[in-house]
């Protein structure tokens, strides 16, 4: 079990321990008030609560932290982090399939990721290489790797059999539509929406906003679990 500590806007960390989230969260409340997010009584209220809590209990450390929109959510921790691996490869291989399939049903359809090329596609960003050294400081590498051998083999295996339908570079839902993917790295809350929702990312916010015809998400990101896709 880990803490993760976020507002709207921003994911702060994720910690094992309730001294660690009690720690972090002096930081964001600072970091929030210099932002000018909070005002001045606002973050000194929620600093000398937090002085005061000698051993915090986890209810009272998230109702003061809920005062600033500052959010604390509990999530499953595994010290081994292949199981993640196997199952969000596992929904890497069922997206990468609707894409094949779409691309071989209609002519028209093109998709465009991320990056300059097949093996310099940015699906795994430095937010969510982090995420995954976090859920396992042990076999982070291995995961990495594996994860990008997995999403190379199967853009280049789109090249191989659509040429010149697959895209590379700045993604963006303007450009979105049923014949025209925008595929781009997402998590277990944000990948498979409702039409016309908004999607809270944040390396992607200025040009991925709401989920549209064209927008596809794939679960890359374990930040917020992998046991519902």
């Amino acid at each position: 079990m880990v803490f993760i500590l976020f507002d709207k806007d921003t994911v702060y960390g994720i910690y094992k321990t309730l001294d660690l989230l009690k720690q972090n969260c002096f930081s964001f409340n600072y970091q929030k008030y210099n932002d000018k997010k909070t005002n001045e009584n606002e973050y000194f209220d929620v600093k000398n609560s937090l002085i005061e809590m000698v051993k915090p209990e986890l209810d009272d450390l998230r109702k003061l932290m809920l005062t600033v929109e500052i959010y604390v959510k509990i999530t499953k921790y595994e010290e081994n982090g292949l199981n993640a691996l196997e199952r969000i490869l596992k929904h890497i291989k069922y997206r990468f399939d609707i894409l094949e399939e779409k691309m071989s049903m209609d002519s028209r359809v093109h998709v465009k990721f991320p990056g300059n090329s097949a093996v310099e596609n940015k699906m795994i960003t430095h937010s969510i290489e982090n995420n995954w050294r976090n859920l396992d400081m042990n076999n982070y590498l291995p995961i990495i790797t594996q994860l990008r051998k997995y999403l190379i083999t199967r853009i280049q295996k789109l090249e191989l059999n659509f040429t010149t339908r697959v895209k590379f570079g700045s993604i963006c839902e303007t450009y979105a539509s049923e014949i025209f993917y925008q595929v781009w790295p997402a998590d277990q809350q944000n990948w498979n929406l409702p039409e016309n929702s908004p999607i809270q990312t944040s390396e992607f916010s200025s040009c991925i906003e709401y989920q549209t015809e064209g927008v596809f998400g794939i679960v890359i990101d374990p930040l917020y679990g992998y046991n519902d896709i």
